[in-house]
């Protein structure tokens, strides 16, 4: 199966009329709670859910700097569909890494006709990170899966799912099952303050028939655990920085129109010193987040099947500076947003909040607070964090003393 070939600028194009379609929606789909069902299946005709596929498999085969940017320009637009994009690419990198040939061949072409993967990852209950009661036993007819999960982002508009669980040796694995399958049922329940519209709700699994190329063994090669991890936090400082420049837009547009704050002796928020100044540096966090993320998927599309660990833990860290960077910026920005409008745009109709709330929301992922340790330890000490908590437990990395890990 073959696709033709695509550039980046091509279908950076033609993502655009779609994006500029969905700035214009998404205040109203946020208020309404309405999934963007028809701008996911415009996604598809222009080839997005395949962007990353080999060209071979019927995908664009283009890198992780074209996906980031992707996601950035629809996050800006709606942060709620730019977080649908997070796990189906995570999965199609989990693929490609971690899968053997043959099943990784079977995926990659039901991937470049164009399927969506959902996400099933995290579980009710109080359960230490990684544990999972999701599991797989035998049946009769082979195996199957059961289990019930929480945050399924996406797993309500997807054609599959990519649920976590463990096998019988209690090892993580990736279950690809379809969304329609028999014993599997997605309820439509999420109501969050923000991001309400990722279909994000709980999914349940009752005796899912699975055959053994359904399931993807999480490989224990450090440098593709890494790499895997990288990709899938990128994406998600993607989204953040997508909100703030988002937020910044909106907030630019207002200080062309709102009057100046009282006190300031300025006819206009233009001729506002401290209004302007206000704006610059809401520019000046979006920039920087922005940045960083480009830089981070510049290192991450680096990376190859000769990458070494040293290597691969550097890029790995510019996506962990990159993620504190935009978490910053999406929160400094969208409340600097009002600061700059005032009170008159907090009026619901105007649907600003949402930048906020999504924000709020989307933030609230992983524990940021950890980062800035993280790579301050790794700077001076070598040490590398556990590649899904971004934090405990550190270990030493074997190279990490061969190469400076400063670029």
């Amino acid at each position: 199966m073959t696709a033709t070939l695509t550039t980046s600028s091509d279908f950076l194009g033609r993502l655009d009329a779609i994006v500029d379609d969905l700035r214009e929606t998404a205040g109203h789909r946020d208020r309404h709670r309405q999934y963007a069902r028809e701008e996911i299946d415009r996604l598809r005709e222009i080839g997005f859910w395949r962007l990353t596929v080999p060209v071979e498999h019927g995908g664009h085969g283009l890198d992780a700097t074209t996906l980031v940017e992707a996601v950035l320009r629809l996050a800006a637009a709606d942060a709620s569909l730019g977080q649908i994009p997070q796990n189906h690419f995570m999965t199609v990198e989990r693929l490609r890494l971690s899968a053997p040939r043959a099943q990784r061949e079977h995926w990659l072409d039901v991937l470049g006709r164009g399927a969506l993967f959902g996400n099933a990852a995290a579980e009710p209950g109080e359960r230490p990170p990684g544990a999972s009661a999701t599991s797989v036993t035998p049946a009769a007819a082979g195996w199957s899966l059961t289990g019930s999960k929480v945050y399924s982002t996406g797993a309500l508009l997807a054609d599959y799912v990519a649920v976590q669980a463990r096998d019988l040796d209690d090892v993580v694995i990736t279950v690809l099952v379809p969304a329609s399958a028999d014993g599997v049922t997605i309820d439509d329940d999420w109501d969050a303050l923000g991001q309400r519209t990722t279909a994000s709700g709980r999914s349940y699994y009752r005796q899912v028939p699975i055959a053994e190329h359904d399931v993807i063994v999480h490989t224990a090669d450090p440098v593709a655990t890494y790499r895997i991890s990288a990709l899938g936090q990128l994406l998600h400082a993607a989204i953040d920085a997508g909100i703030a420049s988002g937020a910044l837009d909106e907030s630019i547009d207002l200080a062309r129109r709102v009057h100046a704050g009282r006190g300031s002796g300025a006819a206009t928020f233009t001729e506002d010193t401290l209004g302007l100044d206000l704006v610059g540096e809401l520019h000046l966090a979006t920039l920087t987040a922005r940045r960083l993320v480009e830089s981070a998927a510049a290192q991450v599309s680096a990376l190859d099947d000769t990458s070494t660990l040293s290597e691969t833990a550097a890029a790995f860290h510019e996506v962990v500076a990159a993620k504190v960077a935009s978490t910053r910026a999406a929160l400094r920005v969208t409340n600097g947003l009002f600061e700059v409008g005032g009170s008159s745009s907090t009026r619901p109709d105007l649907g600003l909040d949402r930048y906020w709330r999504d924000a709020r929301t989307h933030t609230l992922h992983d524990a940021v607070c950890w980062k800035p340790y993280t790579l301050g330890r790794w700077v001076v000490t070598g040490d590398l964090a556990d590649p899904w908590s971004i934090a405990h437990p550190f270990a030493p990395t074997p190279t990490a003393h061969e190469t400076s890990p400063l670029p």
